[in-house]
Parts: structure tokens; sequence; C-alpha cells
């Protein structure tokens, strides 16, 4: 009989890791286990393991940080994410990372066991994501502190680092020393125990008035007469022999000279005469190459017009399919840099069209963008090598985000 399969479970809940190895160990398998991304780490470091099993949601390092470094180090050992707080952004981010699943809490044992079973013989497969793409995919988890709270206590969220979870700004308001009429900290304001009697009066903080006053007097004009030595340095010599002496004689004339026509004409025709063989000056003209070709593929029309007309702003071209039959038409007739899909148009079926376009054009990038987000189809289309996934409503700024990233990883 061989050698049991190690297996590493990482989850600062220390109940969660013994759970896991209880329903584990019945199939025979090595649990060993990691209460902290560090503490893993040096358990890596030492022991060889064919599975990673870890929590998202932990102090200091967070699992896809974790995951990330144990992709770079150890490529050959399988990686699986649990965690009880699920969202589709995290979900697409740890299978690019390296992920073969992602399991949300609660889950049941027999959902665990044929979870790793799958990784180990191979039937989950790694999704194809570039080192450059790993790179670039923004490890923060973004989670609300009450909402953590709720499950794991104050004390915990207290040791959540930053890269846990956003740092939020204290509202100008509640700040020690904060006048509303000039919106700034203001020491006179705190000397005169939080009151300004000078701006009451008038409707204005007398310090943002004195620094309009000062500024003001330095944008004053000034006398071009008084300044000395500015001129435009040039060879007296060279411009008499294209333009004549007329010509400088008037250069002090404000600025303004006349040339007659037949006369400037007449200097350059001598010039060259004088100097025919003197080599002409080539400048190349850089053309700016066009922003790369989206498709957007929506049957709502006014979703997808209105992504065309965000897109477009930002200088990329953008063409538009609102049935299967014209997207896959546009697919097959030109090689598209992105493609945005929503996953919910007639006559297709789960993820067949996400299919049809990988098989067709498999360099072409894709975002998922839909109103009926899952963390099923969100795992799964990112196997299948979509690099971004957004849930309806999305902003403006989340569509542009998505394409520049995207391109990020084109350039």
């Amino acid at each position: 009989m061989g050698a049991a399969v190690k297996i590493l479970v990482v989850d600062d809940e220390k109940q969660i890791c013994k759970n896991v190895e209880k329903i584990l160990s019945k199939n025979n398998y090595e649990i060993v286990q990691a209460t902290s991304a560090k503490e893993a780490m040096e358990k890596m470091a030492q022991d060889s393991f064919s599975l990673l099993i870890s929590d998202i949601v932990m102090p200091e390092m967070n699992g896809l940080e974790l995951l990330k470094l144990v992709k770079k180090e150890w490529p050959l050992t399988k990686a699986v994410m649990m965690t009880a707080y699920a969202s589709t952004e995290t979900a697409v981010k740890a299978i690019r990372l390296g992920a073969l699943d992602y399991l949300t809490k609660p889950f049941t044992p027999d959902e665990l066991r044929t979870t790793v079973d799958q990784a180990l013989i191979g039937e989950l497969i790694e999704a194809a994501t570039t080192e450059k793409e790993r790179e670039i995919i923004d490890l923060d988890i973004p989670f609300d502190p009450e909402e953590v709270a709720k499950y794991t206590g104050e004390d915990y969220v207290d040791k959540l680092g930053p890269s846990d979870m956003p740092i939020v700004e204290a509202a100008p308001e509640t700040l020690e020393n904060y006048c509303e009429l000039g919106a700034m900290l203001c020491d006179i304001f705190a000397k005169l125990e939080n009151t300004c009697k000078g701006g009451v009066k008038t409707g204005e903080c007398p310090q943002l008035k004195a620094k309009k006053k000062k500024a003001a007097k330095a944008k004053k004009g000034f006398d071009s007469a008084t300044l000395i030595g500015i001129d435009h340095p040039f060879n007296y010599e060279e411009v008499i022999s294209i333009t004549g002496p007329e010509y400088i004689h008037n250069l002090h004339h404000e600025g303004y000279a006349f040339l007659p026509y037949e006369e400037l004409k007449q200097n350059v025709a001598r010039l060259m005469k004088k100097d025919p063989e003197r080599p002409a000056v080539v400048r190349e003209i850089v053309q700016e190459a066009p922003l790369a070709e989206i498709l957007v593929i929506d049957d709502e029309v006014t979703v997808n017009n209105n992504i065309r007309k965000i897109l477009s702003k930002k200088g990329y071209t953008v063409d538009q399919a609102f049935t299967k039959n014209e997207a896959l038409e546009k697919i097959e007739q030109q090689a598209y840099s992105l493609v945005l899909l929503d996953l919910k148009i007639p006559d297709v079926k789960d993820l067949e069209l996400l299919k049809d376009i990988r098989d067709r054009r498999p360099e072409t990038m894709v975002i998922i963008i839909t109103g009926y987000a899952s963390i099923e189809t969100a795992v799964e289309s990112s196997r299948m090598g979509v690099i971004d996934y957004l849930p309806k409503p999305f902003t403006p700024d989340e569509v542009r985000n998505a394409a520049e990233r995207a391109f990020q990883l084109a350039a």
C-alpha cells in the first residue's frame, strides 16, 4: 500500500481545521493543519503536499496571497479555496490564481470529499493563466467589518490587516477641530473654542480669504519691458542667408517683419545653388496604433448601448451583437481583442456561447456581464478562460477598469 496523500489545511479557526481533518481522514488522507498563512508557508517549506485547502479571510496574510505564493514556489501542489464570505469577485480571482475549486462554507462532508477526490485524480483542471495575469490580480478582499464581526467577533476584526478589508477614512465632521465653514482643520477655530466669529459674520473663512488675496497678488501680470536677456538664440548669418538683411532689420519691430515673396524665393534658390548636396532631414511620423476592438454581446439594447458609449469615450472601437447568431457571425468574421458577454441571451444554454467563443477564438479575452451572478458560473467561466466577471448593475468605472485590466494583459 502506497504512502497516504498529504493535504495541508489552513484556517485561522482551529475547529474548522479539525472538522476537515475528521472528514478527510476517513478517506485515508494524511492531514496537516496550519492556523495562519505564515505557518502554512513554513510547513510547505519543510514537507511536500499534494493538496492545499485554505480559507480566504485570515489575519495578516489572506488566502489569496497565500495561494499566489504557493503556486509560485510549489506549482505542482494543487489548491482548493474555502470561505464563509463567498463572492463572485474572489471566486474568479481564486480560480485565475490557480485554485481548482472554491467551496462556500458551510459545506457538507460529501461536498468536501467529492471536491478533494476530483482535484487529486485530475478531474478538476487548473485554469490556463499567464504569469503576467497572476501578477496584476488585486489580492485585496473588500469586506464590511460589521458583517465579518457578526460571525467572528470584534477581536477578530481588529486583527485583520489592510489586505483583508478596506481602509475607512473618518468623515470630516467627526475630526477634532474641523471647521465646516472652511472645510478644514483649523487651529484658530480650536483656540476660539470651536467658533469663528469673523467667519460667521462675513460668511467666509478668514484664512481662506487671506490666502486668496495673497494668490491674487502673486498672479499679477509682468512687464515684458523689464525682462532682461530674454531672446531666441540663433545665428544671424544663417537667418540672413534665407531671409535677407531686411528681415533681421525688422526683428525688433514687435515681432513683425515684411519680406517680399519674390525676394525670399530668390534667396532660397541661391542657397540651394550654393549647397545642393545638403541631405534632407527626413522625419518619420509615428502614428498611434488604434485601440483594440471590443465586441459587446447583450440582448438588452439599453445595456449594450450604454457599454458601447462608456468604452467609446475611452477611445476604444466597439462593435455590438444582440443575438447568439449575430455574435457568432461577428466572431467568425473578426478576431476581437476583448468580448463582453452577457450570460442570459435567448437560445443560449448555460455557458455554451462562451465555449463557442473560446473554441473559435482562444486568443480573445472574455469578460462576463450578468444580472444572474452566481458562484457556480463565476468559477466555471473562470476555468474556461474568463478574465473578469461583472454582476449587473455595474458602474461606468467598473466597466472601464475591467477593460483596462484586460488590455494590460495583452500589452
